[in-house]
């Protein structure tokens, strides 16, 4: 019983340390290819679905915790992805969707040699939905005109990828992201029902 005691003793003080030192901090960024999914209901109640597609931009860091187990936050922006256009004489409109995406990722990577890995995890986020609508009427005193709105909300997605490993601490990922529902309205059919993001992501980790 002593014995026991003392192990369990020996194990408790040294488990902090040993933790410790499995746990490896890294930080990065990189570019992608965005696509949405956007469903408007117009005014005669029929429903359009649309596609916003774009570059964007993103920084993340995080944590790999014994080696296979990678958590990640990442702020994520696109530009202003145009949905369509709508031209009738001189007069023009179209819409435009930006997202702003705050992650956090949960991965579990496996090793295939010393240079490649996979990995694959599941993803919760905040997701900032702003469309635009810009347009001229000739003619009219106003114009040139430009509105927008901004919905947020969460979505839930996952994803998976190959990371090549450039040098002991240097790394970079190709991922394919995706996402869910992001914003659905309460009083018509529009919602932005999933988005998407091939991304390749450059890393320093220490």
């Amino acid at each position: 019983m002593k014995n026991v005691l003392n192990l369990a003793i020996i194990a408790a003080v040294t488990a902090p340390s040993a933790y410790a030192t499995s746990v490896d901090y890294f930080v990065g960024g990189g570019m992608g290819y965005h696509s949405a999914t956007v469903k408007v209901e117009d005014f005669d109640g029929d429903i359009h679905k649309e596609t916003a597609k774009g570059a964007a931009f993103h920084i993340r860091g995080g944590a790999y915790i014994a080696e296979n187990h990678r958590l990640t936050l990442t702020a994520n922006f696109t530009g202003d992805n145009e949905l369509n256009a709508l031209y009738i004489d001189d007069a023009w409109a179209k819409a435009e969707l930006a997202q702003t995406e705050w992650l956090a990722s949960y991965d579990y990577v496996h090793g295939l040699n010393e240079d490649f890995s996979i990995f694959g995890g599941a993803t919760v986020g905040y997701i900032k939905n702003k469309g635009i609508v810009r347009g001229y009427v000739p003619g009219e005193d106003f114009g040139d005109f430009k509105e927008s709105e901004s919905e947020s909300d969460f979505a839930f997605g996952g994803q998976v990828g190959v990371q090549y490993h450039l040098a002991q601490n240097i790394s970079i990922d190709g991922t394919y992201r995706y996402m869910g529902t992001s914003y659905k309205s309460k009083e018509f059919a529009d919602k932005v029902s999933n988005h998407s993001e091939f991304t390749v992501s450059l890393d320093y980790r220490f």
